[in-house]
């Protein structure tokens, strides 16, 4: 047999969960405790890690366009050809913003170098606006105190103290 004593669905920081299993001669009790701000944290964490690689592959992507520009590579080739149509999504608002410089195959496209620089400024923004819309601040701490009188008189008491925050 099994008393399960769920908590209240006030948004909380902080959930304990005791659990009291009673079998004859035998009781067991086991306390859980969730830490809904550190679940949140850590889901924060796991977004900007994403969005940080999501840029790094967006970043590689247009330094390998800006260095086959650079040393003349055919554009005709397999590689390149993917390359430059994968970046040229990248690139196309930028296109025209500033002249090119060429020089025989060689070509200085500073577009690339631009978008490169504005993308790293929108993910930094981005990254930076995650925890203002998901964090939560703490306004009120509330401490709940239960206590039981068990069988066996004066002096079994079992207390349980809840602290939470929301």
């Amino acid at each position: 047999m099994s008393d399960y004593q769920p908590t209240t669905d006030v948004a909380v920081d902080r959930r304990e969960e005791t659990v009291v299993t009673q079998q004859p001669g035998f009781a067991a009790t086991e306390q859980v405790t969730r830490d809904v701000a550190a679940e949140r944290r850590l889901g924060q964490y796991q977004l900007n890690r994403i969005i940080w690689t999501i840029l790094g592959i967006l970043e590689v992507l247009l330094v390998l366009r800006f260095i086959l520009k650079l040393i003349g590579a055919n554009p005709n080739s397999g590689f390149a050809t993917f390359m430059y149509g994968l970046s040229g999504l990248f690139t196309a608002p930028f296109t025209g913003l500033v002249p090119t410089w060429f020089a025989g195959d060689i070509v200085l496209e500073v577009t690339t170098l631009i978008a490169m620089a504005i993308y790293a400024l929108i993910f930094w923004g981005v990254v930076r606006i995650i925890p203002i819309l998901i964090d939560r601040p703490n306004v009120r701490t509330l401490t709940r105190t239960t206590r039981e009188q068990t069988p066996g008189g004066e002096g079994n008491e079992r207390t349980t103290r809840t602290v939470s925050s929301d």
